[in-house]
């Protein structure tokens, strides 16, 4: 019996066999084009210079674990950046929080990044950090959107705003020594200035004294701030979610705050001398516009982070730093003693601040031998070559204060305290980078140095400490924190006459 064949099974055939002969085509066309691609691509690689030496680390999370363990152990130079510069060279490539970055040297580095913002490089932060701060605030913004906003918050930060608010400062800080200090024989240092930095925050950025929200804030603060150092896992019970959550606890308080400030602004109740909320609220940008309350609540909530963790944890690295040099101390003394005689009682105000001129240079000292913030971040806008080395757009440069601050070309006998290196014209240029530079440089830095030389003039007029540790280990958390609190024995010099 004959097979049965249908008619349409030939056309099928030549079908399949005219489908396949396409695809072949089809296949050796893209292999020819991927082969030519990535003949072109190595041709055109070998006119550049190579990418930076160094290694990514492990897939997705790079070398972050590592960086993080150094950063908490206070040993980012000597566990981190010491031992790849040893094996790659100054310049070198890694894998940070979930992107490629790349180390310069110092100081051309430094100077590099900072004569180059908003041309080749721009500010950036790690996404860990970027969800924390929100996309309103200063430290988030670039361009000409941070120009804008710094110039509208340099009504509060700078030395015309700050000078009427010295007198206010002086007030907080000595019911400060009269709550915490007075009639005690030992002290956690770092508790209470921590508790001194966070009430002239709260006070000279919002007016708010002790009470539920003052201690509101406080408690989420903790919570937040413990996030900024995390990988980005979203995850519940992780660090970073209950950081998460914390900022929208605090935003809930702002919300109440801007609101009430809102009303008293509209009902003529403003102050004479305004806070940083009130300049927020009624101060336009150079174009005439004025924030949202979704900007002044992340501006508000980054300042705060930055406004009193980093003060205080400079003046606990002071009183150590003053306590192992005596000699240093003295001086101190010795130029606040001159202040208080020619005050005859009255209280300190913003030219008193600014000659307390060794008082600040040994601060600057202390900072230099423990800085505060170690490193920062620029992205990089278009691919260029430095060093010798090919660096792709969007990746990530970063600077490291140990770099240059412990070096000893530029600081001789670099682990010696001493505050002389800051007189007259001071170190290089781009070699001390406790405040960063450019045009994201620390915004507040006379903040800060007025509230810290004023705690200072009151404290060694009226005070003198010892470590309880003199070895006491410092971590990074994310500023550097004695491990158990700067423990002190505190002596009064004379009758409490705190004016």
């Amino acid at each position: 019996m004959g097979s049965w064949v249908h008619p349409n099974c030939d056309i099928d055939n030549m079908f399949c066999v005219s489908l396949l002969s396409s695809m072949g085509i089809v296949i050796v066309i893209f292999t020819i084009f991927c082969g030519w691609y990535l003949l072109l691509k190595s041709l055109l690689r070998k006119n550049k210079a190579p990418l930076p030496l160094g290694t990514f680390g492990l897939p997705f999370i790079g070398e972050s674990f590592a960086f993080i363990r150094a950063c908490k152990a206070n040993k980012v130079l000597e566990e981190f950046l010491n031992p790849r510069i040893a094996k790659y060279g100054q310049v070198f490539k890694t894998h940070l929080l979930l992107s490629p970055a790349v180390s310069l040297g110092a100081p051309e580095g430094n100077k590099f990044l900072f004569s180059n913002e908003y041309k080749l490089v721009q500010a950036s932060w790690p996404r860990n950090v970027t969800r924390l701060l929100g996309g309103g605030s200063i430290f988030s913004k670039k361009g000409e959107e941070h120009k804008q906003a710094r110039h509208v918050l340099m009504a509060f930060f700078g030395p015309n705003g700050l000078q009427s608010f010295v007198p206010r400062m002086h007030k907080t800080t000595i019911a400060h020594f009269a709550q915490f200090w007075e009639g005690k024989d030992e002290i956690m240092a770092g508790n209470s200035i921590k508790h001194l930095t966070f009430s002239l925050a709260m006070d000279l950025f919002m007016s708010i004294k002790e009470g539920p929200d003052f201690y509101s804030l406080q408690h989420h603060m903790k919570a937040y701030v413990a996030g900024m150092r995390q990988l980005p896992l979203n995850f519940p019970g992780t660090i970073y979610r209950k950081a998460i959550i914390s900022r929208e606890n605090l935003f809930g308080t702002l919300d109440k705050v801007i609101c009430c400030r809102r009303k008293d602004i509209e009902e003529g109740k403003i102050s004479t001398c305004p806070d940083l909320l009130s300049i927020l609220i009624s101060t336009p940008n150079q174009e005439g516009h004025l924030a949202t309350n979704e900007e002044i609540k992340d501006n508000i909530l980054s300042l705060l982070w930055a406004g009193h963790d980093t003060t205080n944890c400079t003046l606990t690295v002071i009183l150590k730093y003053l306590f192992l040099n005596p000699h240093c101390l003295q001086e101190v003394i010795k130029e606040q003693k001159e202040i208080e005689v020619a005050k005859a009682g009255a209280l300190l105000n913003w030219d008193d601040t600014r000659k307390m001129k060794y008082t600040w240079q040994a601060i600057q000292e202390a900072m230099r031998l423990q800085p505060i913030v170690q490193m920062s971040f620029r992205e990089l806008l278009q691919e260029f070559e430095y060093g010798g080395f090919t660096i792709p757009k969007g990746w990530r440069l970063f600077w490291q204060v140990g770099r240059s601050h412990m070096s000893p070309e530029f600081f001789p006998n670099p682990k010696t305290f001493d505050p002389s290196r800051f007189g007259g014209t001071g170190p290089p240029p781009f070699t001390y980078l406790a405040f960063g530079g450019g045009p994201h440089s620390c915004l507040g830095i006379e903040f800060a140095r007025t509230e810290m030389v004023v705690f200072l003039h009151h404290l060694v007029l009226n005070y003198e400490w010892s470590m309880v540790d003199p070895n006491e280990p410092i971590a990074m958390d994310p500023f550097p924190t004695f491990r158990k609190g700067l423990h002190l024995k505190i002596h009064k010099k004379r009758s409490s006459n705190f004016l």
